[in-house]
């Protein structure tokens, strides 16, 4: 019932909300009201965004943001609408083209071919177009204001880029399975969240569904993309069945963003056609109540990876030198 309403207000609100606002519109600013000047802190080796790119930075009003806190909260998932500049949308598409010609060590092709399903971690930590983005872009300030956090610290990030033409056979398209994201990193809290940023429009019809309230249904196991199974040794249960719980999906377009929970669900399974291409950068973030833990077996050195560790000992704060 959730997909359908979401199909049929698309045009007038920007996604169905129970009525609720889901887009953020106000005037451009450096700033964001809940972090009060605690703006993320950059590392020495990535100079500022320059002139062109680091006024595009949106302050939402109060009043939207309110009613997209609520939303998150509730669902665990909100879309914002037309967040995103275009000068930032450029800048990802350039960032995007180096992620391909770059791929770190990380980087995974989940699709066969003729499919194309490529991946990559942490894209920020050794490509400066991404770095630039999460620290001076307007992630931070949107999920700042979004989980109602003081200070928000940048986690890492993933680019994502499907390609499925019309002749591809169809065991070449890979959809991702449902999933949350948080049991891959470590990290416990609430205040986790992922703000998603499509390069490309993404119909209805292909689009990543969500899993209203799941985001307070506890933590399951990490699962592998390209196969669908369980991690081993984290020590979490499997995935239950999901059929009959009440899905949110959006079509969106180039500025709009998704922003989720670590603990919300989601997945492509739904989804009835994946056609075309699909680019989107996934920036993640945590805010208050964040603190750092130890993940085992496969997760253990997922986030951070082996390749950009961090000193942090469980139970301290967010913030560090690898996480600004």
């Amino acid at each position: 019932a959730r997909l359908g309403a979401c199909a049929a207000t698309h045009g007038a609100t920007g996604g169905h909300t129970r009525g609720r606002v889901a887009a953020l519109t106000a005037p451009l600013c450096r700033r964001w009201a809940a972090c009060s000047g605690a703006g993320l802190r950059r590392s020495a080796g990535f100079p500022r965004a320059p002139p062109g790119l680091s006024e595009h930075v949106r302050q939402p009003s109060a009043a939207i943001a309110a009613a997209s806190r609520e939303q998150y909260a509730a669902d665990g998932a909100v879309v914002l609408r037309g967040v995103i500049s275009e000068a930032w949308l450029k800048h990802l598409r350039g960032a995007a083209e180096e992620a391909l010609a770059r791929p770190g060590p990380q980087a995974e092709q989940l699709a066969k071919p003729p499919g194309f399903y490529f991946s990559d971690l942490e894209l920020a930590e050794r490509l400066e177009p991404f770095r630039r983005f999460a620290l001076d872009g307007p992630c931070g300030a949107i999920a700042g204001e979004v989980m109602g956090s003081s200070e928000v610290c940048f986690l890492y990030d993933q680019y994502f880029h499907q390609r499925y033409e019309a002749g591809d056979a169809t065991n070449a398209v890979v959809k991702t399975p449902w999933h949350q994201d948080q049991p891959y990193w470590s990290v416990d809290g609430t205040d986790v969240c992922s703000v998603w940023v499509p390069l490309d429009p993404v119909p209805l019809e292909s689009a990543v569904s969500f899993l209203a309230g799941s985001n307070r249904w506890g933590m399951f196991s990490p699962r592998h993309f390209a196969t669908g199974k369980s991690y081993e040794g984290t020590g979490m249960p499997a995935v239950p069945s999901l059929d009959g719980h009440e899905r949110l999906a959006w079509s969106t377009e180039p500025g709009d963003v998704i922003v989720f929970a670590g603990m919300t669900f989601h997945g492509q399974e739904d989804a009835r056609r994946v056609q075309g291409q699909f680019r989107r950068l996934s920036v993640r973030y945590t805010g208050d109540d964040a603190r750092f833990c130890r993940r085992s077996g496969e997760a253990a050195d997922v986030i951070p990876s082996k390749y950009h560790p961090c000193d942090l000992q469980p139970g301290d704060p967010m913030r560090c030198a690898r996480f600004p």
